[in-house]
């Protein structure tokens, strides 16, 4: 059978259509593809960056600074651009830098033991300080105080560790924190949690969370360390 000459001439650039509705909707997938893998990369690295926060915290009786440090030390694979002793550096300094910026600093939050804890169950230890104590759990009183746990609740710590992590990806950042046309259509989508800049790269981030529960290896001295 013979296609008439007319019905052919109707189909020339069809391809070329089909091409530029294609194509366009297979990169934009591609791009959102990799930002969420960079994503899972960083909440994995999170995760375990947390977990080192919080065993820091349960051997120091929840010294913030330590649990700081071990903190940048989990988080530093995120900024190594070389498995060698100077990458390491650098992205360790990198880190660091953040810190100094409290709106893209990663932030570490005691959930649990709180201050009314402390303040329920403090002994004086045998330096005459007085604090949560971490000895002989299993042969203290079990029941639940007036501060809703009992001693041996008080001895978990939990934390909960947010980082904003930037979203690199072009075009992909702007669709995922809302500021592309193609999600707002006005007002509609526009979360305020996804709108940080940096001022340095102009990347948008997205706030990530990761909590750890570790139990205490330690009294806690210092009550103002503890959630409120």
């Amino acid at each position: 059978m013979k296609v008439p000459r007319n019905a052919m001439s109707y189909q020339r650039g069809q391809s070329l259509l089909e091409f530029c509705i294609v194509v366009p909707a297979f990169i934009f997938l591609v791009l959102v593809i990799f930002q969420f893998i960079l994503v899972y990369r960083a909440k994995t690295l999170l995760d375990f960056a947390a977990l080192q926060a919080a065993r820091a915290g349960a051997v120091s009786g929840v010294n913030r600074d330590r649990m700081k440090t071990a903190l940048e030390t989990g988080m530093a694979p995120l900024y190594a651009s070389s498995p060698d002793v100077a990458g390491a550096a650098a992205a360790r300094a990198k880190v660091e830098l953040l810190w100094k910026n409290p709106l893209l600093a990663p932030k570490i939050e005691v959930i649990s033991p709180t201050r009314a804890a402390f303040s329920e169950y403090r002994e004086r230890q045998n330096d005459g300080r007085y604090a949560l104590p971490n000895d002989n759990l299993a042969f203290r009183d079990t029941r639940v105080g007036s501060s809703q746990v009992s001693v041996q609740d008080a001895n978990i710590l939990k934390i909960k560790v947010t980082y904003p992590m930037p979203l690199i990806v072009p075009f992909a950042d702007r669709v995922i924190a809302g500021l592309s046309d193609l999600v707002t259509g006005g007002d509609s989508y526009a979360p305020a949690s996804m709108l940080i800049e940096d001022p340095i790269t102009g990347h948008r981030r997205m706030p990530i969370e990761s909590y750890a529960i570790v139990r205490m290896q330690s009294p806690v001295y210092d009550s103002g360390n503890l959630a409120r």
